[in-house]
């Protein structure tokens, strides 16, 4: 008798791990506004814009000349467009933009992380490694539009 009373806790611990956890709370109601091209063309392409803008280099007749933030309100500015391209990849992936697929998912993963990566960049204040991310964008940008959008111009 003593074994079963013993036992007990155990029993009674072992099948609550068992129960069912509770179910994940409903997703929050979107309503997205524009469509994925008018996304585009209002939201991620004014910020890659000035992530592509920021760092280079000028070539004139009068020699070659470095271009790169200069102050922290600048590099602040191109902070706030990394950011927001950043965010544009969820916009993408909310709603019906992504019609489920797999890929667009993929893609629209890839400008997040790749954001994320020019944000880190700026808060070094690398101007190298942002020019570099600029181009592993613009690597992205193109692959999506590859794959969704095989008419447009390159």
């Amino acid at each position: 008798m003593r074994t079963l009373l013993w036992l007990a806790p155990l029993v009674v611990l072992g099948g609550s791990s068992c129960s069912r956890p509770a179910p994940p709370p409903p997703s929050p109601p979107f309503q997205t506004v524009a469509t994925g091209k008018e996304l585009m063309n209002a939201v991620l392409d004014p910020a890659v814009d000035v992530i592509w803008d920021a760092v280079g280099w000028i070539v004139t007749s009068e020699g070659t000349f470095a271009k790169a933030p200069a102050t922290d309100d600048e590099w602040a500015t191109v902070r706030a467009s990394a950011i927001q391209l950043a965010e544009s990849g969820n916009l993408l992936m909310i709603g019906n933009r992504s019609g489920g697929s797999p890929e667009w998912i993929t893609q629209s993963q890839a400008l997040i992380d790749t954001s994320r990566r020019a944000i880190q960049a700026i808060d070094k204040k690398d101007k190298d490694a942002l020019f570099t991310i600029g181009g592993d964008l613009y690597d992205v940008c193109t692959n999506c539009h590859r794959q969704f959008m095989p008419g447009a111009r390159q």
